[in-house]
C-alpha cells in the first residue's frame, strides 16, 4: 500500500509540472544569426620592392578592399617578383592561377595590343594630359580590350616620365646619342626607339642595369628620376636627360575568373578602393620625382632640360615609328589622344 502510495504521489507531481510547462506561453525558437558571407583570400603580385611607391599604392588598395568589405576579403600582395616577371603574372591571371598583378603598359601590350596606342614615345605633352587620357573614354576603351583575354583592367598607376641618363656627356639632340649603347626593356619598340634616336638599344633585364653601366657594358639607360635615385643609377651616370620620351602607364589587371566570382558589389568596391589608391599614388609620385631631382643635384648630376626645338628634333626622329608599329585602329587611337593634348 505504502509502494502504491508513493508511486501515485510521484505520477501526481509530474503531471502538475507538466500542466505548468503547458500553461506557459510558448516561444519561437530563436532564429539563427544571418551566415556571413564567405570571406576569400586574393593575392596580388608587383615586381617591385615592398618600399616602393608603386607597392605602397597596391598595399593600400589590399587594406582599403579589407576595410570596406569588414574583412572578407583579403588581398595578399606579394613584391619584388616574388610570383614571378611581369609577363608570367599576367598569364597566372588569365588562367585564374592568381588574382591581381600590377604591371607595365609594354608588358600588358601583349595582351591587349591597343595598349601599343598608349604607350608610343612622345606621344604626351603633360602628365595632365597622360591622365585626361587614361581617366577617360580612351583609357576605359583600352581596359575593356583585356576581356578578350581572361583579364580585368582595374585602374592605371602614373609611371613617371622616362628620360635618358649615361656616364659620358650630356645630351640634347639624338645626334649626341649616336653610337651610345643605352640599356632598355627587352621589347621591339624600345629597341626601334633607339634606333631612330641613332643609338644602340641593349636589352637588358632591369636588375642588371647598374652593373652593365660600370662594367661599360652599356654607356646608360632611361628610366623615371625616382628609379634613378633609388636604384643609384647616378653613381654609375651622372648625366641625366629631360626628354620626357615616355609614358609608359603602369596597371592593376584583375583575373576575370576572379572577378566574375565576387559580387557586384565586391566588384564596385575593388574599383573603388584601386582608384583611392592610384588618386594617392599619383599625388605621391609627384612629391617622390621633385624630391629626387634635388637629390640629384646634390649629388652633383647634371641635369639637362631640353628646348622646345630640341624636343622637336627627338619627336621628328621617332616619328616613323607611328606607322611601322601601328595599325589603322590604334593609329585611330593615337589621333585621338594627340588631339587632347
Amino acid at each position: 500500500m505504502k509502494k502504491f502510495l508513493a508511486a501515485f504521489l510521484v505520477l501526481t507531481m509530474v503531471l502538475a509540472l507538466c500542466a505548468g510547462c503547458g500553461s506557459k506561453e510558448e516561444t519561437p525558437a530563436e532564429t539563427p544569426a544571418q551566415t556571413p558571407a564567405e570571406s576569400v583570400v586574393l593575392r596580388l603580385a608587383n615586381s617591385h620592392n615592398a618600399e616602393h611607391i608603386t607597392s605602397q599604392a597596391c598595399q593600400m588598395f589590399a587594406d582599403l578592399v579589407n576595410e570596406k568589405t569588414d574583412g572578407r576579403i583579403t588581398i595578399e600582395c606579394h613584391f619584388a617578383g616574388e610570383l614571378g616577371d611581369e609577363r608570367s603574372t599576367i598569364e597566372q591571371c588569365q588562367f585564374g592561377g592568381l588574382d591581381f598583378t600590377r604591371v607595365s603598359s609594354g608588358a600588358s601590350a601583349e595582351f591587349a595590343p591597343l595598349m601599343n596606342a598608349l604607350q608610343m614615345p612622345y606621344e604626351y605633352t603633360s602628365v595632365d594630359h597622360l591622365f585626361e587620357v587614361l581617366d577617360g573614354e580612351i583609357g576605359q576603351e583600352v581596359f575593356e580590350t583585356f576581356k578578350a583575354n581572361n583579364l580585368v583592367g582595374i585602374t592605371y598607376l602614373h609611371p613617371g616620365s622616362r628620360n635618358f641618363f649615361n656616364a659620358k656627356k650630356e645630351i640634347h639632340t639624338p645626334a649626341d646619342m649616336a653610337g651610345m649603347k643605352i640599356r632598355v626593356s627587352e621589347s621591339d619598340l624600345m629597341l626601334t626607339l633607339m634606333d631612330c634616336l641613332g643609338a644602340a638599344g641593349v636589352g637588358l633585364p632591369f636588375n642588371d642595369t647598374y652593373s652593365s653601366i660600370q662594367t661599360k657594358v652599356v654607356d646608360g639607360a632611361e628610366n623615371n628620376m625616382t628609379s634613378y635615385i633609388e636604384m643609384s643609377f647616378y653613381e654609375v651616370a651622372p648625366y641625366w636627360t629631360y626628354d620626357g620620351h615616355s609614358y609608359m602607364p603602369d596597371m592593376i589587371l584583375a583575373s576575370k575568373q576572379t572577378m566574375d566570382k565576387l559580387s557586384a558589389e565586391d566588384q564596385q568596391i575593388i574599383f573603388d578602393c584601386a582608384k583611392e589608391a592610384e588618386l594617392w599614388h599619383r599625388d605621391a609620385w609627384e612629391e617622390s620625382e621633385a624630391k629626387n631631382a634635388k637629390i640629384a643635384e646634390e649629388k652633383g648630376c647634371t641635369l639637362t632640360t631640353l628646348t622646345e626645338d630640341e624636343v622637336k628634333a627627338f619627336q621628328d626622329a621617332v616619328a616613323p615609328m607611328y606607322d611601322s608599329f601601328l595599325n589603322d585602329e590604334q593609329k585611330a587611337i593615337v589621333e585621338r589622344v594627340q588631339a587632347l593634348g
